[in-house]
């Protein structure tokens, strides 16, 4: 499924990325732990947020009608999405509400990209995602001269860069 609620961290990325000019509700000052496991990770915390809104006895219901490996999944989920503070719910529900916006198309290529980088080794991982963070925070014209640069050419090989590359298209405003 996914390795763990915020294990893969498949970054705010495309979720928090979707509608540039937008930013998210003000973050809380505790550092909140990475996204969990990107766009399925968003689908996934918008359907613990539905199980958690309903009535216990009609959650008990559904969950009886599911296949044992289902409802053992879904029980987690929701033990681990009752953990979150607050804080960190708000921000789930926000990169949901941001992908979900996204057009299809950026939406299936988000998803290929999430796919890419859940398969490379976790410290890439984690630098990648701090060179996203970089290239989030610039304007367009500035993103795209970073992405240009002998340094990040230098930083990166061939396959991360196309992957940068890919999620800094994901931020630039549909035409």
């Amino acid at each position: 499924m996914f390795r763990s609620f915020f294990g893969s961290a498949a970054l705010a990325l495309v979720l928090a990325a979707g509608l540039p000019a937008q930013k998210p509700p003000a973050r809380p000052a505790q550092k909140l732990p990475p996204p969990m496991g990107g766009v399925r990770a968003a689908r996934q915390g918008a359907l613990v947020e539905k199980w958690t809104q309903m009535a216990p006895e009609e959650r008990r219901r559904a969950l009886d009608r599911l296949p044992p490996e289902r409802r053992q999944r879904i029980e987690e989920q929701l033990e681990r999405y009752q953990s979150l503070t607050p804080e960190q719910r708000q921000q789930l529900r926000f990169r949901a509400e941001m992908f979900n916006q996204l057009p299809p198309e950026r939406q299936d290529v988000a998803r290929r990209l999430f796919r890419q980088f859940n398969q490379l080794p976790p410290d890439r991982q984690g630098l990648l995602r701090e060179e996203f963070q970089t290239l989030r925070a610039l304007p367009e014209e500035d993103r795209r001269n970073r992405i240009e640069s002998d340094d990040f050419r230098a930083r990166f090989n061939p396959r991360e860069q196309r992957f940068l590359r890919g999620f800094a298209d994901l931020l630039n405003p549909v035409q």
